[in-house]
């Protein structure tokens, strides 16, 4: 996989729109299931290589991930990510704010993972549905370490495309910043692309 993946100012508004869609459903489906307003803020998309992004997100800073593998036509993994501060935060604000640090790091793999699923089945399922495609998503994978370390797959080098989704999530008493990515293999970039193109000419 190459840094080939482009997409023109028409087709990355297309894909934000449609990733908003999926972000409001997860925002309703959070809110419902924390019993409290959940916001997430509109999405804002661009392309990255792997190695920009490891570096966008710190470089050496630890970072928390919830994965999935995708398999349709566009195959590929999808990833939430949060900096180790702000997925900590999050896990109080949700279970409770007196919570001690200990008790934080071992229910922070739960919560999050529960998170996680919410926020990219919400996105999957909105691409999905507005592109007319089908996917197979696995369960999500919980990981931490450094944003080079698990955004690189046997199949990808620090040179490969990534979709890089920016959001801001509202709780109650606190906002935190969250990053979306999705790691697609050359033919789905290709189909993504395609599909993108089909949608702006039906639309014109």
């Amino acid at each position: 996989m190459n840094n080939s993946f482009q997409l023109n100012e028409l087709e990355t508004d297309l894909l934000t729109e449609l990733f908003n869609i999926g972000v409001g459903k997860a925002a309703d489906s959070l809110s419902r299931m924390l019993r409290q307003t959940v916001k997430l803020s509109v999405p804002e998309v661009e392309i990255k290589s792997i190695a920009d992004m490891a570096i966008y997100l710190g470089g050496d800073k630890d970072i928390c991930s919830v994965s999935q593998e995708m398999r349709g036509s566009f195959d590929g993994r999808s990833m939430l990510m949060f900096h180790e501060t702000n997925s900590m935060e999050i896990v109080r604000q949700l279970m409770g704010k007196n919570l001690p640090d200990e008790m934080v790091t071992e229910i922070q793999e739960e919560a999050l993972s529960e998170i996680g699923n919410i926020v990219l089945n919400g996105c999957i399922g909105a691409i999905a549905s507005s592109l007319g495609q089908q996917f197979e998503v696995d369960l999500p994978v919980f990981e931490q370490g450094k944003p080079l370390q698990l955004l690189t797959s046997l199949d990808a080098s620090i040179d490969s495309s990534v979709l890089l989704i920016r959001i801001q999530l509202k709780l109650t008493d606190c906002e935190v910043e969250g990053y979306l990515a999705f790691l697609l293999a050359p033919t789905s970039q290709n189909n993504l692309h395609r599909n993108l193109k089909c949608i702006l000419q039906e639309l014109n």
